[in-house]
């Protein structure tokens, strides 16, 4: 079975790190894997960095359905991660059709529009990384025979040692070391809903003179955030590093770990956090409850909720056996429910059925 991983994004998420995990595990597992992506792209050089065939494809969509046409009939399986994917590879099979398997990482319901209701009908199978978003799918239209969850999963096995952490956060964006540190790993975009975060830390620091925030990511709301922050009063209390690489490394540096999100999917970065022993506080966006399961591995905040959020930071901060049952709570989960092999096991299960049944037709 040759199975073509495709994603086409130029920037560097939580899907496109899954899309490299998800691989390089089929990899070693036996099944002949290889990734389509943009050239040049940090996906690109993370999965070279992983030892795993690449395909780069040009940044340019003519070009790219082009490339993607010529290699994709030597493919059994089309595994796409994105939706820009999808429509590529669609595109890119209309004259030898291949079978189709979609992630869906999102919890928003696609646009209705003819183009994806022919879209979503012509893949084989959707994988949802959360109910929250399968449910959102079923009633979307979609059958629910062809829509089913595999949840994510991370190694976590690469944390780098606390005070390499607090060296970068203090290089990057001068988070000081001596004091209590909340942090937040996410794009700054919208879904992510910092705004929410920065009135929480106002709440926190006002009670908590000895906590400093530092939110690690870059985005299109960079600017908007500096400034809510300095409206906030925040400049000495909330630090902003940038996009660090493989930033959920530097884990460790943190006393909690904080989601605001309005819309997620399953926010593997969760994940990274317990596994390092960091207790969580987020925002119950999207599948967010599905990983986080309050006052069992973690506490929750209604969606937007700053001083509810605040109220969940300030209590991790003041109780060390609550942290520490969280954590131990929430491993314990991971280890059995949440693993990279048998994530990445689903998957190939789901191709041979998809080729099983594609035989038979």
């Amino acid at each position: 079975m040759r199975v073509l991983h495709l994603n086409t994004e130029k920037t560097w998420r939580g899907g496109e790190r899954q899309t490299v995990l998800t691989a390089v595990e089929q990899r070693r597992q036996g099944l002949d894997t290889t990734l389509a992506c943009r050239r040049g792209s940090p996906l690109e050089e993370a999965a070279k960095r992983k030892g795993l065939p690449v395909l780069g494809l040009p940044s340019i969509m003519p070009a790219a359905l082009l490339a993607l046409s010529k290699v994709a009939p030597s493919y059994d399986i089309l595994h796409c991660h994105t939706g820009r994917a999808h429509s590529l590879a669609l595109l890119a099979t209309l004259a030898q059709r291949k079978p189709i398997i979609v992630s869906r990482r999102t919890d928003f319901p696609p646009p209705r529009t003819r183009f994806n209701r022919w879209k979503y009908a012509r893949a084989e199978h959707i994988v949802c990384v959360c109910e929250q978003v399968a449910k959102i799918f079923r009633g979307w239209g979609l059958p629910p025979g062809k829509v089913s969850v595999i949840y994510e999963a991370v190694p976590g096995n690469a944390y780098l040692p606390r005070e390499q952490c607090l060296q970068q956060l203090r290089e990057r964006g001068g988070v000081p070391a001596d004091k209590k540190i909340v942090g937040n790993i996410a794009v700054l975009v919208p879904d992510k809903d910092q705004a929410t975060l920065l009135r929480a830390a106002q709440e926190v620091t006002a009670q908590r003179p000895d906590v400093v925030f530092a939110v690690v990511g870059d985005g299109e709301l960079r600017a908007q955030l500096l400034a809510l922050r300095d409206q906030l009063g925040l400049v000495s209390k909330v630090f902003f590093t940038g996009f660090i690489p493989e930033a959920q490394q530097i884990m460790p540096a943190f006393d909690v770990f904080a989601m605001s999100s309005s819309h997620e999917g399953f926010c593997t970065i969760i994940l990274d956090a317990a596994l390092a022993d960091i207790p969580v506080a987020a925002t119950a966006g999207g599948g967010i409850p599905e990983n986080v399961l309050h006052e069992q591995t973690g506490l929750l905040a209604p969606v937007g909720d700053a001083a509810g959020l605040a109220r969940a930071i300030l209590r991790l901060l003041a109780e060390p056996e609550l942290c520490a049952r969280l954590t131990r709570t929430a491993k314990e989960r991971i280890h059995r429910d949440f693993s990279i092999e048998s994530m990445a096991r689903k998957y190939t299960a789901l191709y041979a059925a998809t080729l099983g049944r594609a035989q038979e037709d």
